[in-house]
This record gives structure tokens, sequence and C-alpha cells, in this order.
């Protein structure tokens, strides 16, 4: 996350500087880090919650969704996956062989589970300790601003990952 999105703004671009960027992002922590509750007795008993729950992929998905898995156990394996898919298309960009509209399919396939992950991830974090559930719920945001930058580039940079000359498949893709 943000590996290939943010350097391609900073060495391409003048859109944001880093500085700017650090300020958003700690202002983005902070008010995370505030609004996160603490953990208290109020929520039910974890170990009651948790019966079996990992017997399918479906039941995994619906115990994370109703926030009934660990914190680790509902962040960690999309968040892997997310950061996988977006190597990826980014390597197959760098390439060639994904054109503007390929790397943004990507990125409407992965919307839906990242509200998925989201909700899960804010629900299951009431499990774990402020500090690691901030750090959680900061990166699922943080996903979100990759959304935003990665769409910026798309509609506004693409000639800084694509090879116009090579990939215009639609009219107005690399003006």
């Amino acid at each position: 996350m943000f590996i290939n999105s943010l350097a391609a703004f900073f060495a391409f671009t003048s859109f944001i500087s880093p500085i700017e960027t650090g300020l958003i992002l700690l202002v983005t922590a902070y008010s995370i880090y505030i609004l996160t509750p603490a953990k208290t007795k109020n929520y039910p008993d974890f170990n009651s919650l948790t019966k079996n729950d990992s017997s399918s992929i479906y039941m995994y998905i619906q115990s994370a969704w109703l926030g009934r898995q660990s914190l680790t156990s509902a962040f960690f394996p999309f968040f892997i996956i997310f950061n996988s898919a977006l190597l990826y298309a980014d390597y197959r960009s760098s390439n060639g062989t994904y054109s503007i509209a390929s790397w943004l399919t990507i990125l409407v396939i992965l919307a839906l589970p990242v509200f998925w992950w989201t909700i899960s991830v804010w629900r299951c974090s009431i499990h774990a300790n402020r500090l690691w559930a901030s750090a959680a719920r900061f990166f699922t945001v943080a996903v979100y601003y990759e959304y935003i930058l990665r769409l910026i580039i798309g509609y506004y940079y693409p000639q800084i990952w694509f090879n116009c000359q090579q990939l215009i498949m639609e009219i107005g893709d690399c003006i």
C-alpha cells in the first residue's frame, strides 16, 4: 500500500508533497486513535462468541463481519491479499501488459471486499488493545486514500505507469 502510488506522485507530479502527505496521515492516525474506544467489559466475552466459526470460508466471512473473530484473523489475511493484488497489477502495468481499463478494473473488483474488510476490522477491533485496534483501523482508512491516489493516477496522470502509444484502447485514455 502506497509503495507505487506515493512514489509516483512524489517523483512525477507536484500534486502533493511529502510533507502534506505526512500531515494528512498523522491527522488521520490521531483522529482514529481518539475515536477508538478502549477495551471495556461492556462487550460480550470474546471466548463465548467464537464457536468453531472457521469451519468454512463462508462461516469465517460471516463471523468476521459480525465481529466474532480476533482482530488479527480479520485484518491480516485480506491485508496481504489486497496488497499482493495491487503489487501484481502495478507489475503488469509497468511491463505493458495491462491497459488503464484493466488496471482500474482491479480496483473495482477489490472495492466490495475492501468494504467488507473495513466493517470486519472495525467490529473485530473491540477485542484488541486500543493501540492495535487503532493501527488496524488506520490501515483500513489508508486503503481508501490509496484508492483515491490510484483513481487520480488513472484519470489524470496515466502516462506515469502506462505506455500511452501502445495502450490506447479507448479515445482519451492518455491525454
